[in-house]
């Protein structure tokens, strides 16, 4: 008996000792990919909200707009706090370029690189008990580009130069037909050898630093790498060199390595993976989609089946799906458009009333709810902003504010990192606090991306023959105009909210994004 007492007391010793190192597991050191708010406010706010400590570089050491990112005074920033850390999630492409646009536009040598990528191996030493989480990022091959977030012959040469890797990359998995044949020739003799050079140079050191990250995964360097593939498209060159990183990263599980589409969701899920592996969480999701195309549908600036990139996101992130589970920890409904075509979310056939599938779907949402179930929204219909009609479905039905979490900006992955991200965080989140995160994103996504943004270029933009790229001396009187706009809608359609909290900034002195500030 006195032994079984023994025994017995060892057991409840041992379970509060590992009770009491979950609760203090909670330090997070993160390094974002730049400082725009899906970067660092809005990711840093999330795990805040799930009661993690987050610690950040000084800002001036990111990349910005205009600003080049700092990777030494980074490196040294991260050498001097992470011992603090119970986990550490850092952007190769700071630590090494310097920031995300530096990765497409810095001129360093090869052994620069090459030296910084051998400093993670002095990271392990200082602190061999924190968890590493790296992201890093396929350089992108956009159709066009303007904003100087590319080198500037991009913007003349850039569609040219993606033909012709979109070609090139179909000639290799396809084959070409003679007049694709030529039109490859047309394109290649378009571009000027010297801009061509530049461009395949820059994109040989990525490749090769990519290689050598997943090299440091196989030796167990890091908890987890990511590699998305930025702004890539079913042929193109990101498209390509995925592929050769595949073969490069063979014998790696999806519990320590996965690459997909997108770049700027990136740093979401790997928080989110640390904060499931610190406090031993593996979160079963079950997807769900609206009408349609559903998991078929390609989104814009994307390479492969939604269906596909979802259950990646999900692994990555540290869940797993299941297609019908008796209780899911959160059910993922993705809303697609019907016909599998993600079009802009600024065009015309955005509209507010909505469909008989589109209720149908809304319907479906609010009966999982109603069973107790946590329900995180992806909402992709269109890219670069949220869907009117399924939005106003859910307004209609007051599921608002009863979500764990909702998305709908940009890339089909940006939305979805951050859905699962934040859904999977909201667990461990004030109501107060989930209810501010969902505000954010509505006014973010909805209200801003896809109406308030087209209403600004119309009133003030074009009137005034300003830049979406470079506000200048509009940026005082657009932020003004934005703030009304911002508070009307959120006075009209969210009534939890009071306007006079929302405060709204244009963070990169451009129109694509604005920064939502929701204030307790």
């Amino acid at each position: 008996m006195k032994i079984l007492r023994c025994v017995f007391l060892a057991v409840i010793s041992v379970i509060m000792l590992f009770s009491t190192s979950l609760a203090q597991a909670k330090t997070v050191l993160y390094i974002p990919a730049d400082d725009r708010p899906v970067s660092l406010e809005y990711s840093v706010d999330t795990v805040k909200a799930a009661k993690f400590d987050i610690m950040t570089p000084p800002v001036e050491y990111l990349a910005g707009r205009g600003r080049l990112g700092e990777p030494e005074k980074l490196w040294q920033w991260l050498f001097d706090n992470c011992k603090q850390a119970d986990a550490i999630v850092v952007s190769a492409d700071s630590l090494i370029y310097g920031g995300l646009v530096d990765s497409r536009t810095h001129n360093f040598e090869s052994y620069v690189l090459d030296w910084r990528m051998r400093r993670f191996n002095h990271l392990n030493e200082i602190n061999p008990q924190a968890r590493v989480y790296v992201f890093s990022t396929v350089m992108r091959t956009p159709q066009a580009s303007i904003g100087g977030v590319e080198p500037p012959y991009y913007e003349i040469y850039g569609p040219s130069i993606f033909l012709m890797t979109a070609l090139q990359d179909k000639e290799e998995v396809k084959g070409l037909s003679s007049t694709e044949q030529k039109t490859l020739k047309a394109a290649i003799a378009a571009i000027p050898k010297d801009a061509l050079e530049d461009w395949e140079k820059r994109r040989a050191k990525n490749l090769k630093i990519n290689e050598q990250l997943i090299a440091a995964t196989k030796k167990g360097q890091f908890s987890y790498l990511i590699i998305g593939r930025d702004d890539t498209s079913p042929f193109s060159q990101s498209h390509k060199e995925s592929r050769l990183l595949s073969k490069v990263a063979a014998g790696l599980p999806a519990s320590k390595y996965n690459s997909f589409p997108g770049a700027d969701q990136l740093g979401m899920i790997m928080l989110v993976r640390a904060y499931n592996d610190l406090t031993l969480q593996i979160p079963i999701v079950q997807v769900e989609y609206s009408m349609g195309a559903g998991g078929t549908t390609v989104p814009s600036y994307e390479d492969q089946p939604i269906a596909t990139t979802i259950n990646e996101h999900i692994i990555a992130a540290g869940g797993i799906v299941m297609t019908k589970p008796q209780k899911p920890d959160m059910v993922l409904a993705v809303n697609t458009p019907l016909n599998g075509i993600t079009l802009e979310a600024e065009s015309i056939s955005n509209i507010s009333a909505p469909s008989d599938g589109v209720c149908q779907f809304v319907n479906s949402i609010e009966k999982f709810i109603k069973q107790g179930n946590k329900v995180a929204v992806a909402d992709i219909a269109f890219a670069n902003g949220a869907d009117n009609s399924f939005m106003r479905a859910l307004s209609d039905k007051h599921l608002l504010m009863a979500l764990s979490s909702y998305s709908g900006w940009n890339t089909a992955s940006n939305t979805l990192g951050y859905t699962i991200g934040q859904g999977m965080m909201a667990r461990d989140m004030s109501d107060q606090d989930r209810k501010r995160l969902l505000a954010v994103r509505y006014l973010d996504d909805w209200a801003y991306q896809a109406n308030i943004r087209r209403e600004l270029y119309y009133d003030t933009i074009y009137p005034n023959n300003g830049s979406l790229t470079n506000l200048s001396w509009l940026e005082p009187v657009l932020t003004q105009r934005a703030s009304e706009k911002i508070k009307l809608f959120a006075r009209k359609n969210l009534i939890d909210i009071p306007p006079e909290k929302v405060k709204v900034s244009f963070p990169w002195n451009r129109m694509f994004e604005l920064t939502v500030v929701v204030e307790n």
